[in-house]
Formats: C-alpha cells, sequence, structure tokens
C-alpha cells in the first residue's frame, strides 16, 4: 500500500511539471499576440489614412488639371485678343501717318469778339498775340500734332471734335478766336447734355496749342491737379516717353533684367542710381555673369540723375546722343 501511495503521488507532480510550462508558454504567446495585434490595428489605420489622402490628393490633381486646362484655354484666347488689338495698333499708326501727311487747311481766324470772355485769366491767353507760326509746331518730334487734332484740349472727346468741326472750328487758331458765349451758342444747338459743358479754357489751352506752347499747355491743364489731356495723346503718339515714377528702365541700357539685378542690389530709385559709382555697378553686373559683361552703366548714373530732377527733354537729347546708352566713339 505504501508503494501504491508513492507511486500515486509521483504521476500527480508529474502532471503538474507539465502543465505550469504550459500554461506559462500560452500567457506569454497571449501577451505577444496582444502586442502584434495592436501594432497590426495601428498599420492598417495609418494605411487607410495613406489611402484616404491619396483619394484626396487624386481628387485635387484632377481639379488641377480641369483648372489648368480652362487657364489654357483663356490664355488662347487673350492671346487672340491681343494678336486683334496688335493688328488694330499697327492700323491706327499707319492711319496717323497717312493723317500726318495730309496738311490742315489753312483757316483765317474771325476777329476777336466785342463780348469779353468771363474768365480774365483764359481771355489773357487766348488774346495773346501769334506774331509767327512756331516751327516746332509742325517740325520735328511734334510734327505729329495737327491743328485740327482739337482733341488735346482738355474737355474735347472725339463728338466734341466733330461738333465743333461742323461749326467751322477745325483749328486752335480758330478755337482760340471764339469767346465763351460763342461755344456755349454753339454747345445749347445740341440739346441738354451739351449745355451743361463749361468750353470756358478752351479758347486759352487752343491759343497755347497754336503757339507750339506745349510745356505750358501740359502745366495748364496739370494746375488743379488732373492729368494732362496733351500729354497723354502725345504719349500715344509717340512723340513723349511715358515713365512710372523711379523706373530704372527710363536709363537707355538698362532692361527688366538688369532693372531686377540693381533692385536685389537696393538700387530701386532714379535717385539711388544716381548715386550709386560706375564701379558698383559694374560690380553687380559682374557677379550676375558672363552674359552682362557687354553691358556699359558708365552713363546710367548721369541718366537717372537727370529723370531724378524730372529733366526729362534734357534726358532724351542726351539719350538721342549715345548709342545703346554707351558714349560713342
Amino acid at each position: 500500500m505504501i508503494h501504491l501511495s508513492i507511486f500515486t503521488d509521483f504521476c500527480n507532480w508529474w502532471w503538474l511539471a507539465w502543465l505550469l510550462p504550459f500554461l506559462l508558454g500560452l500567457l506569454l504567446g497571449w501577451l505577444i499576440w496582444g502586442r502584434w495585434q495592436r501594432k497590426y490595428n495601428e498599420l492598417m489605420d495609418e494605411h487607410n489614412s495613406l489611402k484616404a489622402k491619396l483619394r484626396k490628393t487624386e481628387e485635387d490633381l484632377e481639379a488641377c488639371l480641369s483648372k489648368r486646362a480652362s487657364l489654357e484655354s483663356e490664355i488662347g484666347m487673350l492671346n487672340n485678343r491681343i494678336r486683334e488689338k496688335d493688328a488694330q495698333i499697327l492700323q491706327l499708326n499707319a492711319d496717323l501717318e497717312s493723317a500726318a501727311k495730309v496738311e490742315a487747311p489753312a483757316v483765317t481766324p474771325p476777329p476777336p469778339p466785342p463780348a469779353p470772355d468771363p474768365t480774365p485769366a483764359v481771355a489773357a491767353i487766348a488774346a495773346t498775340p501769334d506774331p509767327a507760326p512756331a516751327p516746332t509746331a509742325k517740325s520735328g518730334k511734334f510734327a505729329k500734332l495737327k491743328e485740327d487734332n482739337l482733341q488735346i484740349i482738355e474737355g474735347i472727346g472725339p463728338k466734341m471734335e466733330s461738333v465743333l468741326h461742323e461749326n467751322g472750328i477745325s483749328s486752335w487758331a480758330v478755337l482760340a478766336g471764339k469767346s465763351h458765349s460763342d461755344l456755349k451758342g454753339i454747345l445749347d444747338k445740341y440739346g441738354d447734355k451739351y449745355r451743361i459743358i463749361d468750353p470756358a479754357e478752351w479758347p486759352a489751352q487752343a491759343a497755347l496749342a497754336n503757339k507750339a506752347d506745349w510745356d505750358g499747355l501740359i502745366a495748364y491743364q496739370k494746375q488743379d491737379g488732373s492729368d494732362s489731356k496733351a500729354e497723354k495723346v502725345m504719349v500715344k503718339l509717340g512723340i513723349l516717353k511715358a515713365w512710372k515714377e523711379n523706373d530704372l528702365k527710363a536709363v537707355e541700357g538698362i532692361g527688366p533684367k538688369i532693372e531686377g539685378l540693381l533692385n536685389n542690389a537696393g538700387i530701386t530709385t532714379w535717385r539711388g542710381l544716381a548715386g550709386t559709382s560706375v564701379s558698383r555697378l559694374k560690380e553687380i553686373l559682374a557677379a550676375a555673369g558672363d552674359r552682362y559683361q557687354l553691358a556699359d552703366p558708365t552713363t546710367w548714373p548721369k541718366q537717372a540723375e537727370l529723370a531724378a530732377d524730372g529733366k526729362f527733354d534734357e534726358l532724351e537729347e542726351y539719350q538721342d546722343f549715345l548709342q545703346g546708352g554707351k558714349n560713342p566713339g
């Protein structure tokens, strides 16, 4: 009986010896499986998030491609409009050249009327005798301005010019000889929308134009702080060059790329360019590479100084003397 009890106890302990490692292994496997399950779930969440981002990116790309196609179509339309406008400009230039070859008929101005002009300053300018036609009015760069071009007068547009021509006012000289009451009488014939127009300053402006006093005309039109109609017409005809304030391209020899180089170097105004030494300008060009070696900045400070001082007539004369922004010879 004793031996049988010992054998039974041994069998019981043998079973426990195998069960304990099994349970430990099972627990360890469960812990490892749980850890990897969490990692798997995290990766799946990240995978789904990336797929959602990919779909959103593809949708954005499709929208961008559609927008690009629309913009390219719009660009094509704008290019066609630009070509049409270029063709119109060429035609207008040809018409202007043809008109410049046609001399306006000479018109003898009528004697000044007895009625005084209501504006003394205007009457004083309009009544100033013109001893002889100014040669600069029909020669040089002002040759494109014709005496029948009444639209350089502030307040006169194409329709108003036609009205004046219909009533025998076809030149600056004739308009300069008209009184305020004469002009009001003409306008009153064309209805209410013309009655509200005040032509009081037209004879004075026409008198200045007839004497080719362009600086005086421009100053007269700018006296109330507004832009000058004559100046705008001269810019359109190519008589005057129009530059924005501190546009470095006003200096002959400076184009958009060199202007960008100067701007990056801190030179952004005419006065700043005028105060920059030629050696410093050469350093800026040399640092930009070999393609700028042919640029000669020797005259740039002087040109910039004239622009900064508002001496554009002198600047134009100086640039006519230069060759590509360089001193000849």
